[in-house]
């Protein structure tokens, strides 16, 4: 198999004695050396380069040696930045992994951290280079590279949820970077208690909470998140009917219903950041002002129901009764003007975009035209755009100045006031990576296709890579669906799961960006269904019951 040519490393130089002869290759082949005049051949040479260093004074010499290192080094601090910098760049991109020269390989793993439902996989948080795992009651720090334990913290307290961990947006699961993990369980008295920690174990803060509330989550940066239903709506003429189990109806119009007030405040101190209410609307889906009991055999209308929510270290959503509303970090709602405005058949959809910002879509099921509002970081409308918006998997880091969108058979590419750049007539389904100059997409012939950020040209296809592959006589279900996609600005590496009645085996390809050639192919056998993913460059394995490191 091919692998890609690592990049060049350190220049040496021989510094040549001042009576020594410098050997040179300039002059091809054995001949008659024209200095000497002896005939020789095959001997050491002197050629033109090499009489005029040798006409140069020794102090010269030196000069332009010490000189010519000078330069050298300088290109290999320029060169050491660069390299830093794009380092740091893909470990902050969707998808970013350091070096994708080499398959990947299980290096370590946790096992036994579904003890709590409340947080599947018990993938906590990552800050800095700890990946913090809660098991149990314990908060468990990890050594992101090697999976070296670096701490255990005891959860004193009834273990609840720590976080911000692990959040799926639609088909795609993030995890950020966190300065802080917070975790808040039960206390002794049945409050809520809060927990700081620090990437490096220390314990900040354990205090209660001064209120009870509905919802009470770790947030983003280091905050707890909140939520409770307030005011006082009239009765409803509401009825229930119809199996709870199989079809119930709700016969009425809710026209009346709750607020729903969210706050966010520091974990460490409880000082506020922010509160905001969110007014009773438009009931978007009825069975949210529905409570289910007794194993979901009986049901009643209850407008205070559960508070659906989503948080990372970008978004934050929250949902119920006649309530949808989103938020940044910083309390900033984001425009969901376009979700109102649709019918009940309509699916809608928020999500944060993998090179900032969010888009809140809506469109019916199967179609193939939806209308996005593409919002800026604060959840401002930036444009608005038809079609089938297509949002990278994972990216090189480097700045986007373009964003494709699938509109009827082709692709067409935006700039960043969403007027149109280039079109071309391939019909992507999914942007599953992008990097300095290429758009790797998948089209709905399950084509892998590599088309120029400039001009939209076709630079290689694929059919091998998505194609799902015939049952074999032993039962093996191969599903071809590429389900995580990485990059380090030279390689994308896809991921397409295969389940059988045993294991998964994830099969691993990674095609160069430019050429669409193979590089390296790997089969990874797996203990059931989880989801691979890129935290800081550095590839993780999550499943319901554990986590695993993996690593060139």
């Amino acid at each position: 198999m091919g692998r890609r040519r690592r990049p060049e490393g350190a220049f040496t130089f021989e510094l040549v004695p001042d009576e020594a002869e410098v050997v040179t290759t300039d002059v091809p082949g054995p001949g008659v050396d024209d200095d000497t005049g002896d005939g020789r051949a095959g001997g050491a040479r002197r050629g033109a380069v090499g009489r005029a260093w040798r006409g140069t004074h020794r102090h010269t010499r030196w000069g332009v040696l010490v000189a010519t290192v000078a330069l050298v080094g300088t290109g290999l601090v320029v060169d050491a930045v660069m390299d830093r910098g794009r380092e740091a760049a893909l470990r902050d991109a969707a998808g970013g992994v350091v070096d994708l020269t080499l398959p990947p390989r299980e290096v370590w793993r946790v096992d036994g951290v579904a003890d709590e439902p409340a947080l599947p996989g018990g993938l906590a948080a990552v800050a800095g280079d700890v990946v913090a795992v809660q098991r149990a009651g314990e908060l468990l720090g990890v050594d992101l590279a090697s999976g070296e334990p670096r701490w255990t913290v005891d959860l004193v307290d009834r273990p609840g949820v720590c976080g911000p961990g692990l959040t799926f947006w639609s088909d795609t699961a993030e995890i950020t970077q966190a300065s802080r993990v917070v975790c808040l369980g039960e206390s002794r008295g049945g409050g809520t208690s809060v927990m700081v920690v620090e990437s490096d174990g220390t314990v900040l803060v354990r205090r209660e909470l001064r209120d009870s509330f509905d919802l009470a989550i770790p947030g983003p940066e280091a905050s707890v998140l909140t939520a409770q239903w307030v005011g006082a709506p009239g009765d409803v003429d509401v009825e229930l009917q119809g199996d709870p189990m199989t079809d119930l109806t709700v016969v009425g119009e809710i026209d009346e219903g709750y607020d729903l007030r969210v706050r966010l405040e520091d974990a460490v101190t409880g000082e506020e950041r922010w509160s905001r209410t969110v007014p009773f609307g438009e009931v978007l889906d009825e069975e949210q002002c529905v409570r289910w009991s007794t194993g979901g055999r009986t049901a009643e209308l209850e407008r205070r129901g559960v508070v659906e929510h989503a948080v990372s270290e970008r978004l934050v959503g929250v949902a119920g009764c006649g309530v949808l509303a989103y938020f940044t970090p910083d309390g900033h709602p984001l425009d969901l003007g376009l979700l109102t405005e649709t019918d009940e058949e309509t699916v809608r959809r928020v999500r944060p975009l993998a090179d900032g910002g969010f888009a809140v879509s809506a469109g019916g099921w199967g179609a193939s035209t939806w209308e996005h509002h593409v919002l800026d970081d604060a959840g401002r409308l930036r444009f608005v755009v038809h079609g089938r918006l297509l949002d990278p998997w994972a990216t090189s880091g480097d700045a986007a100045d373009r964003w494709l969108v699938r509109q009827d058979e082709a692709t067409v590419a935006l700039d960043a006031q969403g007027r149109e750049v280039w079109r071309a007539q391939v019909p992507a389904l999914e942007l599953l990576a992008r990097t300095a100059g290429v758009a790797v997409v998948l089209d709905d012939r399950d084509r892998v296709v590599g088309l120029d950020l400039a001009d939209g040209a076709v630079l290689w296809v694929r059919d091998d890579v998505a194609t799902p592959e015939p049952e074999s006589s032993s039962g093996d279900r191969r599903t071809g669906e590429i389900q995580s996609v990485f990059t380090d600005g030279s390689v994308v590496a896809t991921v397409a799961p295969s389940y059988t009645d045993a294991a998964v085996v994830s099969a691993w390809r990674a095609l160069d960006v430019s050429t669409g050639e193979d590089l390296w192919s790997v089969d990874l056998v797996q203990e059931g269904w989880g989801v691979d993913l890129a935290v800081d460059g550095h590839l993780l394995r999550w499943w319901p019951t554990g986590l695993a490191g993996m690593s060139p």
